[in-house]
């Protein structure tokens, strides 16, 4: 069986005046493009075909005034059909539709209305009436068009109040949310707020453990203050008592090398004096002194020498090897000695270095400890020998 072709109207053919006929056509689409192509046509008469839905450009045919829709097989009306506004009588006789379109109630001109034999639901059966005659059809069309204006407006109403509804969901929504967000900013700030109670407490409890410290520190300072005092004065008293310290040592040991300088001096003398006891003669004996010294030099002078050509040349030979081989010889010093050693080297520095920094602060704080002990004795013997002075001056006056 072959599929049925769609049937192709030449709607100009149908054109009687301003009246197209597409009656017992069988139509199963309405040619909404040739109809809109023809303006002239006003009255539009698809009865006895096959229509089960228009499509949705059908109400663009406003130029319509009466359409005949009557024994189709119509299920329901496009949506938009309120479109055509100019529409003034309107035959939907014998089809399927049980409901219309909210749009119908734009049809404001709608003057006469057929929906007899239509499944409709009760509301717009009652509406409709039976329209066995011409007051019947337009009383039908009056009351169907302010029945979907009423309906018009519940939906409206409805929409409206769920507008109204979701508006008012969305608002609670918002609160909520902003709510919910200002609790967790003031949950934020009290933790913030926690945090910096606490750091505050820890630096106050700093704070007092660092007076608190300060403190004993000042006190053991203090102590330790009051105890190296005395601990000065019982070294002073033990080194009145017990003899001379170190720096006194030092310094007796420092004048008798001047006292042996000076007795050498006066031997050297004394061995090259001849004549009376004159400060010219002395001048002459100092000059034969030098004159021997420099005498001894001479013999000395020329007994090294011989060694210190011979180390002269040693020394031009070991020059001059390590000259032709001293890259050769750093090379090697540094790959096998220099890595080898070098740690073992590093920490005796370290250690030397460790005992002489001990050593130099163990005598810094000795000379600082006993000297300022000696100072006060040489100034009170100082004084004490100054008054003395004055006191048998005194007396001889």
């Amino acid at each position: 069986m072959q599929p049925s072709k769609k049937k192709t109207v030449s709607v100009k053919d149908k054109l009687d005046g301003n009246e197209i006929d597409l009656s017992l056509l069988e139509l199963t689409d309405v040619p909404v493009k040739e109809l809109a192509a023809v303006t002239r046509g006003t009255i539009l008469d698809l009865s006895n075909n096959k229509l089960v839905t228009l499509s949705l450009s059908f109400p663009t045919l406003t130029h319509l005034t009466k359409i005949d829709l009557s024994k189709n097989k119509l299920k329901e009306l496009p949506v938009n059909f309120g479109d055509l506004r100019n529409l003034r009588h309107l035959d939907l006789y014998s089809n399927e539709l049980q409901r219309l379109p909210v749009s119908f109630h734009q049809l404001k001109e709608l003057r006469w209305l057929d929906l007899k034999n239509n499944p409709l639901v009760s509301t717009l059966a009652e509406a409709a009436g039976d329209c066995l005659d011409q007051k019947g059809c337009q009383e039908a069309a009056k009351k169907v068009v302010k029945l979907m204006t009423v309906v018009h407006a519940e939906l409206e109403k409805k929409r409206l109040k769920e507008l109204e509804e979701t508006k008012t969901h969305q608002m609670a929504q918002k609160q909520e949310e902003d709510r919910a967000k200002e609790r967790v900013r003031q949950e934020k700030k009290a933790e913030k707020d926690k945090r910096k109670a606490e750091a505050a407490k820890q630096q106050a409890a700093i704070h007092q453990a660092v007076n608190n410290k300060s403190t004993v520190n000042h006190v053991k300072t203090e102590g330790a203050k009051n105890e190296k005092k005395g601990e000065r004065q019982q070294k002073k008293m033990k080194q009145k008592t017990a003899g001379p310290s170190f720096c006194a040592q030092f310094f007796v040991l420092l004048l008798r090398l001047i006292i042996l300088a000076g007795v050498m001096m006066a031997v050297v003398f004394a061995m090259n004096w001849e004549g009376p006891l004159t400060l010219d003669n002395a001048g002459k004996v100092a000059h034969r002194s030098l004159d021997k010294a420099k005498g001894y030099g001479l013999e000395v002078y020329d007994w090294a020498s011989p060694h210190l050509q011979t180390i002269k040349g040693q020394w031009k030979h070991l020059s001059r090897f390590v000259a032709e081989n001293g890259r050769d010889i750093v090379i090697v010093a540094w790959d096998r000695t220099f890595w080898e050693t070098w740690p073992i080297v590093q920490q005796r520095i370290f250690e030397v270095l460790s005992l002489t920094g001990d050593t130099a602060i163990q005598y810094w704080r000795i000379v600082c400890r006993d000297v300022p002990i000696y100072y006060g004795e040489l100034l009170d013997k100082v004084s004490h020998l100054f008054h003395g002075t004055q006191s048998q001056a005194g007396n001889r006056s």
